[in-house]
């Protein structure tokens, strides 16, 4: 699902420095942070990905498919999926003792095949779009490889994340403001796709962590 709003610049400055360094999601890497470069909103080919963590990826990795018929991963393509041609879905999955996960998935819905590589940028924000604090952290191994999409394959990842306050966090009540939004960038794009996120609070100071882009739909 897929929304998009447009913001008057004087705003969209605003939430642009708020949000340095959680939005951009480089293709490559492995776990860990990384500052990124400030976002950018459009209305069609939406902003970034160097996910808070931003590093760079050798680019002899094996390529991905799925099998045939399966709409997801495929053997040829052109060049990188670029966002205006993807759409983003957030699931939930099984939760966990003081744990919460979900799915990401993006889908090609472009007319051609296009490869996608790594892991994707994601920023938090209330549902009047004002940024919550986002500490998105790559998980590796497994590392990236390259998943080539065809038209309507798609790629996922699973998050996670606490809902246990941290120690600097109030014990009682909501640790955080509660995400109606977020901003998700694929690998190496500079613009974002906005999607409703419906997963509830993240504590521990927005830390979320994201596996890399696995071929395929993700898993039910």
């Amino acid at each position: 699902m897929r929304a998009r709003r447009s913001l008057r610049p004087a705003y969209a400055l605003t939430l642009a420095a708020a949000a340095g360094g959680v939005l951009c999601a480089c293709g490559g890497g492995g776990g860990g942070s990384g500052a990124s470069p400030t976002p950018t909103r459009t209305t069609a080919p939406l902003p970034p990905a160097t996910s808070p963590p931003t590093s760079s990826q050798p680019s002899s990795a094996p390529t991905a498919s799925t099998p045939p018929g399966t709409p997801g991963a495929a053997g040829g393509g052109s060049g990188r999926c670029r966002t205006d041609g993807l759409k983003v879905r957030i699931s939930t999955a099984g939760p966990a003792a003081g744990q919460r996960f979900a799915f990401l998935t993006l889908t090609n819905t472009s007319g051609s095949a296009c490869r996608v590589r790594g892991y994707v940028g994601m920023l938090l924000l209330t549902a009047s779009d004002h940024p919550i604090p986002t500490n998105l952290e790559r998980l590796s191994p497994p590392g990236p490889q390259t998943i080539v999409l065809r038209p309507r394959g798609s790629a996922y990842a699973r998050l996670q994340w606490t809902i246990v306050p941290g120690a600097r966090e109030p014990a009682h009540g909501a640790c955080a403001p509660t995400p109606g939004l977020a901003w998700i960038t694929p690998p190496d794009e500079r613009a974002h796709l906005v999607v409703a996120w419906n997963q509830g609070v993240v504590c521990g100071g927005g830390h979320v962590s994201t596996t890399p882009l696995r071929p395929g739909p993700a898993p039910r």
